[in-house]
């Protein structure tokens, strides 16, 4: 066998070699161009990462979803990104938004919480967060958690849909996924299957949610002859090896769990390539490459070999290699960080044929101490807990964590855990759903290893493609990167064709008045930025018009990332424990329904019945009392056919002159110059105004002489106020046959997260009297800071309640290395 010519590349030496320490044969540029765009896709692109701990797994309708949130760069991980806007959205069963949480970022993190409001539906929710920078790239970076959601009431388990949901969706939102017949699937390693050499090949085999199922099986040839048998190890997942016959056709009789048989064909295996086999021994990966062709006898080919874990390359090894022997390495894992390591093989024309994943172990996560200052305590009686924090080496750390107490009751079993570590270092660079990640870091035992392995196998990853990567292109990004809240969107003439520096107006109403501008760029794209956050903001979006683009329209970025379509599992019956759990949150929530927990004096209601139809909201708009001449646009049957609003006004107000055509029209009230214009209140420039459609206006009132005193000097030519549609919160758009032109902004501001309630029983008269239940979360601290000694200190009370109770803590040290850690004590 040949081996490689191995360059051992560190940190530091990937930079000697970006500044050129020289290299004068062709694969060493090569080696130098892949280490170069990989470290300007990472600096310029700032690939980002969400994580979000959620106060427990399981939760009942009523009941409140408690979140700290960690936003990371994806490369070191460190906390403080770029981004200072983290969107947090609630997903129905039906993937149909229930609620969305805007937070602002503070070095990296932030807190809120989600009501589960008792008039939902029991089902699978789903919890996602993400980044307006994140979106630039897929939905599958964005951290998702599948929750199952209970009610407390079989009877009410599924509540009825809209009567106004269509048919269509209601049938394919309730029909039995499980119906379907199951997926298996086979990946060859590296990428392709070749004839007639040993070729390792993973399978997996899941339901239609994603769940992996278990599967016995016989790979059969086209002739029907047995050639091996397989099974699946761990959640549907295994692998075996085959040795493909050149021509041949290969299926797999696949036994499924309700005993039934079913045929998948294998890949094709073809009749030339290259192979890429990898396998962990000790503290390496030994590492083969294989070449056939069709004659055997081709000249031999250069190829490269680069293992990175995001973007930090560890090696990389050039060589040789013809149809005779294959070429071996032995990599040390110690040169790689921790992580998910990617494999990737070029041919000697600098493209990639080969790839394969690999989870590195090396340096241990935060090692995270919880100490309880007891063992065991009474119900209302006080816990001191002692956070403690430190790395690798034993050295105390500074860090950010987050901490949930929860009754052992409220821990149920749960088949699809995760954590910090999981997510951080290995499903956010995987593509798809991975079931129960926090197994592949329970236990660093033989079975873990080999089912991280067997995972890797099937699912890949990467956030580029290297072709793009190496020929310096990379797809656009018409997300922005939000340092405030921000309002972008794009300029398209009659909807279709971008519009480059087109000028865009923004006027906003809510929570101030104001006016702002801004040009397109050559994509036709704009953003308005420093929104403060701290309310809605209600605003009007409008591009000027000019004679070679007279019907502008602005198509603004929305908020929402698309929803997903992916089938989630039916919440039917509940297990015996999840059963006994709802049962105490349905106690817990009728005593605190009946105590008000989160206030000082207890207020009982009877049950009342509200009826009454929803009261409309005043028009506040109006700023003065009596207009000289007011013009509705509904009293105007053409008026939909003029080219702006100005037109309109020609010849129907008196002392008002409209001169010019088409977009250069000006208005001139009395011959004393130009006038005030306002829309919905706000002073705007007046060259925007020739642009308004009329079918954006509600109506126009116009104010002369003494009329327009009460503006001053800018009032001395009169006033022109128009009212747009849009900016009337009554305005009934189904009698409107044309839609409005204008965009229209309604966005909340930063959310305020909510306080957990914890009473103190200090002794004191002041302290509580009333029945203490909660049971399901104890206690939830989304700042827990320790200080450069590594320790943080904190406390709280029981409840009455008694029983086993478990802290789970997470977070991350300052330079961004995750840590969990737990502990228990008793109540009794």
């Amino acid at each position: 066998m040949r081996h490689f010519r191995w360059l051992a590349l560190s940190v530091s030496a990937c930079v000697a070699l970006l500044v050129g320490t020289g290299f004068s044969r062709p694969d060493e540029g090569f080696v130098q161009q892949v280490i170069a765009q990989l470290n300007k896709f990472y600096q310029a692109r700032y690939p980002e990462k969400s994580y979000l701990h959620l106060d427990k797994a399981v939760y009942a309708v009523g009941e409140t979803v408690w979140f700290k949130a960690y936003v990371v760069d994806a490369s070191r991980h460190l906390p403080d990104t770029l981004s200072r806007v983290l969107y947090v959205d609630l997903l129905s069963a039906q993937n149909r938004l229930v609620a969305q949480r805007v937070l602002h970022l503070q070095q990296g993190t932030a807190n809120g919480d989600f009501t589960l409001s008792d008039t939902l539906a029991q089902g699978m929710y789903t919890v996602r967060a993400y980044t307006s920078w994140m979106r630039n790239a897929s939905p599958e970076y964005f951290f998702s958690r599948r929750i199952p959601v209970w009610r407390t009431d079989p009877t009410t388990a599924a509540a009825p849909a809209p009567a106004r949901r269509k048919k269509a969706e209601l049938n394919a939102a309730t029909a039995p996924a499980q119906s379907r017949q199951p997926d298996v699937q086979f990946f060859p390693e590296g990428g392709t299957l070749i004839a007639q050499i040993d070729n390792r090949i993973g399978f997996k085999a899941t339901d239609a949610y994603g769940h992996g199922i278990d599967i016995t099986g016989v790979i059969k040839d086209e002739q029907g002859a047995d050639v091996l048998a397989f099974q699946s190890q761990h959640l549907g997942m295994g692998q075996l090896l085959l040795n493909p016959a050149a021509g041949k056709h290969y299926q797999a009789r696949v036994k499924l769990p309700d005993g039934t048989v079913a045929i998948y064909p294998l890949p094709m295996a073809q009749p030339e390539g290259l192979s890429l086999s990898i396998s962990e021994i000790g503290d390496f990966y030994n590492i083969t490459i294989r070449r056939k062709t069709l004659a055997g006898t081709a000249p031999p080919d250069n190829i490269t070999l680069v293992g990175h874990v995001r973007g930090v390359v560890g090696y990389a090894g050039r060589g040789q290699i013809d149809d005779t022997r294959a070429f071996t390495a032995r990599v040390p894992k110690s040169k790689l960080p921790t992580g998910l390591a990617h494999f990737t093989l070029f041919n000697g024309q600098g493209v990639a044929q080969c790839e394969r994943l690999v989870f590195v172990r090396n340096e241990p996560s935060l090692q995270v101490k919880i100490t309880p200052s007891k063992a065991s305590y009474a119900p209302r009686e006080k816990v001191d807990l002692t956070v403690e924090v430190r790395d690798a080496t034993g050295q105390p750390v500074a860090s950010q964590f987050s901490l949930a107490v929860n009754s052992a009751q409220a821990l149920v079993a749960n088949p699809d855990a995760h954590n910090i570590l999981s997510d951080l270092l290995l499903t956010s660079d995987l593509q798809g759903f991975v079931e129960n990640p926090a197994y592949y870091f329970q236990e660093n035992t033989p079975d873990a290893k080999m089912a991280l392995d067997n995972l890797l196998l099937t699912q890949g990853w990467r956030r580029f493609t290297w072709k793009q990567m190496l020929a310096n292109t990379f797809d656009p990004s018409p997300f922005p990167l939000e340092r405030t809240l921000t309002v972008s969107g794009q300029v398209l003439n009659d909807g279709k064709r971008p519009i480059a520096n087109s000028d865009v107006a923004l006027i906003l109403s809510r929570p101030d008045r104001g006016f702002a501008n801004a040009t397109t760029d050559a994509d036709g794209r704009f953003l308005f930025t420093g929104f403060s956050g701290s309310d809605t903001t209600q605003a009007l979006v409008q591009a000027k018009g000019t004679k070679g683009n007279r019907s502008p329209v602005v198509r603004l970025a929305d908020p929402l990332a698309p929803l997903p379509k992916t089938a989630l599992p039916r919440l039917i019956s509940p297990q015996p424990e999840i059963a006994e759990y709802l049962q105490t949150s349905k106690k817990q929530q009728v005593a605190e329904r009946r105590f008000r927990m989160d206030t000082s004096k207890t207020i009982m209601l009877g049950n009342v019945t509200v009826k009454g139809r929803r009261t409309a909201q005043p028009d506040t708009r109006k700023i003065y009392s009596n207009a000289d001449a007011t013009i509705k646009l509904s009293d105007i049957p053409a008026a939909s056919s003029y080219v702006n609003i100005l037109q309109v006004l020609q010849g129907r107000v008196a002392g008002l002159t409209i001169t010019g055509n088409g977009f250069d029209m000006h208005a001139q009230i009395r011959g004393q110059g130009s006038p005030q214009f306002l829309v919905d209140g706000v002073p705007v420039d007046d060259s925007y105004i020739s642009a308004i459609s009329p079918t954006d206006v509600e109506s126009v009132e116009v104010l002369k002489g003494a009329s327009a005193a009460i503006f001053g000097g800018r009032g001395a030519g009169g006033v022109i106020a128009i009212y747009t549609k849009r900016g009337n919160p009554n305005y009934d758009y189904s009698k409107d046959p044309v839609p409005p032109r204008l965009a229209y902004i309604k966005r909340p501001g930063y959310y305020r997260a909510r306080e957990f309630y914890v009473p103190q029983y200090d002794g004191s008269a002041k302290a509580p009297t009333r029945p203490d239940f909660r049971s399901t979360t104890l206690y939830w601290n989304p700042q827990v800071n320790t200080d450069a000694s590594g320790i943080a200190h904190l406390s709280f009370y029981c409840s009455d309640a008694s029983g086993p109770f478990q802290v789970n803590g997470e977070g991350l040290s300052v330079n961004g290395t995750p840590g969990l850690g737990t502990s228990k004590f008793l109540v009794q």
